[in-house]
């Protein structure tokens, strides 16, 4: 609540530049939705926006240009798509897990095309992310390599906005 009264207090004097600063922490998904829908009606009717924001998705979703700022530098500059630029040439296998074993992922690293591999705890379920070259394709693999292990949803996708983000901030 408070969230949406300074940014209420902010638009009062409609400002031609508005910064705003993770203005979507502490506030829930429904107020969340309406304040993006806010800004980009703010921005689609000409009022400059400057946002800082960690939500990768919430960047691609409002910014026109996006600055990744990483050691207090900025690492990269361009337009969301510029950006997820960075991270083409990759493929991302996703797979929902339950007791992935440090063996396997050090096994997982190891596959040939394989530029990085995270597993994510989520509760009971585990989340393990493999992204390889874009020309490998390494989902047989990695279930292969799971195999003998409880598995959920298996995803194949493009890189995000926050896929470009970590290997921009890891090259650098």
């Amino acid at each position: 609540m408070r969230q949406r009264l300074h940014i209420a207090r902010g638009l009062l004097h409609r400002p031609e530049v508005l910064f705003l600063d993770e203005p979507s922490i502490g506030v829930d998904p429904v107020a969340a939705r309406e304040l993006r829908r806010t800004v980009a009606d703010l921005a689609a009717n000409g009022t400059t926006v400057l946002l800082t924001t960690h939500y990768m998705a919430e960047a691609d979703e409002l910014c026109d240009r996006i600055a990744v700022i990483a050691d207090g530098c900025i690492q990269a500059l361009g337009t969301p798509a510029e950006l997820r630029h960075r991270a083409d040439g990759r493929r991302i296998v996703e797979v929902e897990a339950y007791g992935v074993p440090d063996t396997a992922v050090t096994a997982l690293r190891e596959l040939p095309g394989v530029r990085e591999t995270a597993l994510e705890e989520r509760g009971a379920l585990q989340l393990l992310t493999v992204q390889s070259d874009a020309h490998v394709d390494v989902q047989g693999d990695v279930l292969r390599e799971l195999a003998g292990i409880r598995l959920g949803r298996v995803n194949s996708r493009e890189p995000t906005l926050e896929d470009a983000y970590v290997a921009i901030v890891n090259a650098s």
